[in-house]
């Protein structure tokens, strides 16, 4: 019997929803030692090896129902999942899970989420009905509490913390400069950390400006781009577009990283240029400054909620203005490493609060 079933987008490879499981799981384990864990999964076998868990497939409605039955507990993990933007498909999904749980009595909790934009009325109201029957909810932004209000979720307790990300305890001496020499980046280099994703909103000529920008960091400022795939192999097919379309030389991390791998990897930049939400976030628990490519709301209120403005909306974004914002940041990357110091404390403190929550809710 497990004490906690977790819930969330695991065994996809990708790069931010695989740092909140290893996240989740480090700081249960170190508040209760002994902690048994259940993870729903697209690859439950690798996912069981990975971290050292029970897991199931997230699709085999039976299973899931069975091992309910015999939980605790359903921690609902992390991200930005609760959201119609993509698809209704997923947050009927999610919200079954939810609604499982409490059917086969459960206590449910909803672990750091980001929360909507939710627009479709039929998810809305579905939304409201099974949240309000959830016990817990921490939030990692306020405009997630924002959208919880205007769906009318008041009964549960909310409280407002950071993302489990900000938690991680990694070595990042592991392998950082094992891959990237292995992309064939000379000693010495500077470099930038490009993580970009496919966006069928973004402008039409988004990746040739995201060519110029990295030309710009290469003969303005001599730093270079290092593409960092976060969900892999999805993510490196744009990011070799743009390093085609480059006049001067980028590298690339063509492969698939683990979590511990991906922060040594990150540690070697001096900033980052992030389009996942993730990237941005290892960027601030690594205090590296990022100017950040909004294509969701959850990205722009990541940085508003660590007062960082450097951001520039793929959608709307133009040459001139995206250059602009790039040329002022690296410009003033001293003072913004110094904030992030101050700030990263104060997430880290706040994103213990999870864990503190889950493990009262479970005794």
């Amino acid at each position: 019997m497990s004490d906690i079933i977790i819930s969330g987008y695991h065994g996809f490879a990708n790069s931010g929803d695989e740092a909140l499981l290893f996240a989740i799981l480090s700081t249960l384990r170190k508040r209760k030692p002994d902690i048994s864990v259940t993870v729903l999964s697209k690859i439950p076998e690798e996912t069981a090896r990975v971290y050292g868990v029970k897991s199931i497939n997230r699709y085999n409605f039976f299973e899931i129902r069975r091992e309910m039955k015999n939980a605790k507990m359903l921690l609902f993990g992390g991200g930005s999942l609760l959201q119609d933007v993509t698809s209704s498909k997923s947050i009927k999904y999610y919200l079954a899970i939810i609604w499982l749980a409490q059917k086969c009595g459960l206590k449910t909790m909803l672990y750091a989420n980001g929360i909507g934009p939710i627009a479709k009325k039929g998810d809305r109201r579905l939304s409201a009905r099974v949240l309000n029957k959830v016990d817990v909810i921490t939030l990692r932004d306020d405009k997630s509490d924002e959208e919880l209000k205007s769906l009318g979720v008041t009964k549960p307790l909310i409280k407002i913390t950071a993302d489990p990300a900000f938690t991680l305890d990694t070595d990042l001496s592991l392998s950082g400069k094992y891959y990237k020499n292995m992309a064939g980046v000379p000693d010495g280099v500077r470099l930038c950390v490009v993580s970009v994703r496919s966006w069928k909103k973004s402008v039409f000529d988004f990746e040739e400006i995201m060519a110029k920008l990295c030309d710009f960091l290469a003969e303005a400022h001599g730093i270079y781009p290092l593409f960092v795939p976060m969900q892999y192999p999805q993510d490196t097919e744009i990011s070799e577009r743009i390093m085609s379309r480059m006049k001067n030389t980028g590298y690339i991390i063509n492969r698939e990283l683990s979590v511990p791998e991906m922060f040594s990897v990150l540690s070697e930049a001096e900033l980052i240029i992030g389009m996942r939400l993730h990237s941005l976030i290892y960027a601030t628990t690594l205090e590296i400054p990022a100017m950040a490519l909004v294509y969701d709301p959850k990205v722009s209120a990541f940085m508003e909620s660590i007062g960082q403005t450097d951001c520039v909306d793929v959608e709307t974004m133009t040459e001139e203005g995206a250059l602009e914002k790039l040329d002022s940041l690296v410009k003033g990357i001293e003072e913004r490493s110094r904030k992030l110091r101050e700030t990263n404390a104060i997430l880290r403190k706040k994103a213990e609060e999870n864990s503190d929550f889950a493990i009262n809710l479970l005794m």
